[in-house]
């Protein structure tokens, strides 16, 4: 029996709209974590020119050139992510099915009446389960992991172009491979192994003599080498090394636990992602979503005797070594289930250039790994009957679908995602599985901006008790207690931060702002000018973040008697924004202070004339009173408090000058 010429079309059909039904609603998706690079100048501010090589060009580039072609709005970058992924899944099968139809499978399946039924069926479920899979979601609705889709959808064109050039022969396909190779590096470094593939494709493809494997070997190492040598000129300082200060503080924590792991840390790290590729592959096949988030951190090993770390890089080893023998060896299914197998298995390469603490388990980066896992699936499934390959389909399907549909909601905003990552982190895990603190210190970073400010609190409380290490969890408790006006508190906790190491201008600024509400005007100062002189956190707003911070140096300087830097503030101030009442005000009360009240006067008077308001009257009352002119500031005084009776500060000067006008003779 044949199958019907319906059955491609009623199956794409139906993968499309599965695929919709998951992603479609992740449209108004917040931005995470990576993808606040697209809104803080990193990506749109540096990345769109195709005359500057430099690396994942064309995956950031490909924001920009979006944006310019079709205007702003998120969901239209998430639809690209959407067509990327669809992108993907043609492709694989495209690849798969023409690996898996040159693979002679045993004779009593070939035999079989439905057999080629069930090998396209089993093919088709298994590309389906990759494309419904829940943990492509991290690399799909996680909008920033564009560049590895893209890199994994030109690396499975690359080998299906070099796959399709042997079939026939012609040059063009093996120029199109070459150019997606190229596309693919450019996308994402992580795909550089893809090249190493095309020994065992030609091997299992050609089954070509010695002479000839020994030339393609070469071909493909003098490609690799110069891919190498490129992405060398970028990453060279990460290979084998911490290579960020968050890594360096982790690597303290674990030092701590054992002295003189740093000295052996990079090998320790092949260890822990050799025995972590297990773990990424277990996922794909049984996607629990409860060992699922956007921030996993497993336990990383203290020494070489970690027996399952030591069992999972001796088996990635054997794995390695059995595939490749196979591929080459054997052209039956034992044969393709070792090229694919190859795969993951030499793409994963790239886990072991750097010592990973930060981010040792990151499910978006399986993503690339996992295209063998459709073909293995197929190989397992053919010989079965069409119709129960199928039902087996539909039910993995559906199951599938549901678990990545709520991994997409988990996506829904940062909140969503940090509070599923705080979840997912076991209270009870042993020391070593470092940087569990991050989850819960973003989390609390998303509640104090929505003003959850207790919720907050025990967020960063939890992120301090899991060993945040360069007390950013102080810190922003700190700014928690500010914003509940606890401004004693907040003190302390900004310097149990910085006495764990937590510095910087916002440091500086958030401590002068609570000892300004305390009163303590000369530590107010001395913060805000450590602050001024600190090098500027934000990369967009730095400006006016430097207007604010030269504003309350101003006020603060008042306050502390430091009345010429006051002056000097507020008259570069006033240079930046002509006109400011505020700025005349303080400018005003900062030569009442220093005792030039005419000019101060002048200036009140200006601003009266202007706009009458009660702190103008307030400051000229205070020039004349210094001045002398006691009726005159009382006067200025009354205004004051007749526009503003509620102010205390108005009547408590008002007495006070009155009191000293009667006492004199």
């Amino acid at each position: 029996m044949t199958e019907s010429s319906k059955t491609p079309y009623v199956y794409a059909a139906a993968l499309l709209i599965a695929v919709l039904g998951i992603y479609l609603p992740s449209m108004g998706n917040g931005l995470v974590f990576d993808d606040l690079r697209l809104s803080d100048g990193t990506i749109f501010g540096e990345y769109g020119s195709l005359l500057q090589i430099k690396q994942r060009m064309l995956s950031y580039g490909s924001f920009v050139w979006i944006q310019d072609l079709f205007g702003d709005g998120w969901w239209k970058q998430r639809t690209v992510n959407l067509a990327l992924h669809l992108g993907v899944v043609a492709a694989l099968f495209a690849l798969l099915k023409s690996l898996i139809g040159m693979a002679r499978f045993p004779q009593e399946f070939e035999e079989q009446e439905h057999f080629v039924r069930s090998r396209a069926a089993a093919l088709r479920v298994g590309v389906a389960l990759f494309a419904l899979n829940p943990v492509a979601v991290y690399a799909v609705a996680y909008l920033a992991q564009r560049s590895i889709l893209m890199a994994t959808l030109f690396a499975v064109l690359a080998c299906w172009m070099f796959v399709r050039g042997l079939q026939t022969s012609r040059a063009s396909w093996f120029a199109g491979a070459l150019l997606s190779y190229v596309a693919a590096v450019l996308s994402k470094e992580y795909a550089v192994m893809t090249v190493a593939m095309a020994v065992p494709l030609y091997i299992f493809v050609r089954r070509p003599g010695w002479k000839q494997i020994a030339t393609i070997v070469g071909v493909a190492l003098l490609v690799l080498v110069m891919a190498i040598g490129a992405l060398w000129s970028v990453y060279g300082h990460v290979i084998g090394r911490l290579f960020d200060p968050q890594s360096l503080a982790l690597a303290q924590q674990l030092e701590a636990l054992r002295p003189g792991i740093t000295q052996q840390i990079y090998p320790l790290s092949i260890l822990n992602e050799a025995a972590l590729f297990f773990v990424y592959g277990l996922l794909w096949v049984f996607p629990n979503v409860q060992w699922m988030s956007i921030d996993l951190r497993p336990a990383f090993p203290l020494s070489f005797g970690s027996s399952w770390h030591l069992l999972g890089a001796l088996s990635y080893l054997a794995l390695l070594l059995t595939s490749l023998w196979l591929a080459v060896r054997r052209s039956n299914l034992w044969g393709l289930a070792g090229l694919l197998l190859l795969f993951p298995l030499l793409w994963y390469v790239t886990e072991f250039s750097t010592v990973w603490v930060q981010d040792p388990f990151v499910l978006y980066r399986s993503y690339l790994w996992a295209v063998a896992l459709p073909g293995l699936a197929a190989i397992v499934l053919t010989g079965f009957k069409p119709r129960s390959i199928y039902i087996v389909g539909v039910v993995l399907g559906v199951l599938f679908g549901a678990l990545a549909l709520e991994r997409v909601m988990s996506l829904k905003d940062a909140g969503s995602a940090w509070g599923d990552a705080a979840d997912k982190i076991s209270p009870t895990a042993p020391p070593n599985a470092v940087g569990r603190s991050r989850a819960y210190l973003n989390l609390g970073a998303y509640q104090l901006e929505k003003g959850l400010l207790t919720q907050a609190e025990r967020s960063f409380a939890t992120a301090d008790a899991l060993g945040d290490p360069q007390g950013n969890a102080r810190f922003n408790t700190g700014v928690a207690l500010q914003q509940q006006k606890k401004h004693a508190e907040a003190l302390q906790a900004f310097d149990k931060a910085q006495a764990k190491g937590f510095s910087g201008q916002s440091l500086h600024y958030h401590r002068g702002e609570s000892a300004f509400a305390l009163g303590q005007y000369a530590k107010a100062y001395q913060n805000f000018d450590a602050a001024l002189k600190a090098p500027a956190e934000a990369i967009e707003g730095g400006e006016k973040m430097q207007q604010l911070l030269r504003l309350r140096h101003a006020e603060a300087a008042i306050g502390a008697n430091q009345f010429d830097a006051a002056i000097a503030d507020f008259t570069l101030l006033l240079q930046q924004s002509p006109g400011n009442s505020r700025l005349e005000l303080g400018l005003g009360m900062a030569l009442v202070g220093k005792g030039d009240t005419a000019r101060a006067i002048g200036l009140f008077d200006r601003l009266l004339a202007r706009a009458p308001n009660p702190a103008a009257f307030y400051g000229r009352g205070l020039a004349h009173q210094r001045g002398g002119n006691q009726a005159q500031a009382l006067k200025d005084l009354d205004q004051a408090i007749g526009m503003d009776p509620r102010n205390p500060q108005y009547r408590a000067v008002r007495e006070q000058i009155a009191t000293t006008k009667s006492q004199k003779p």
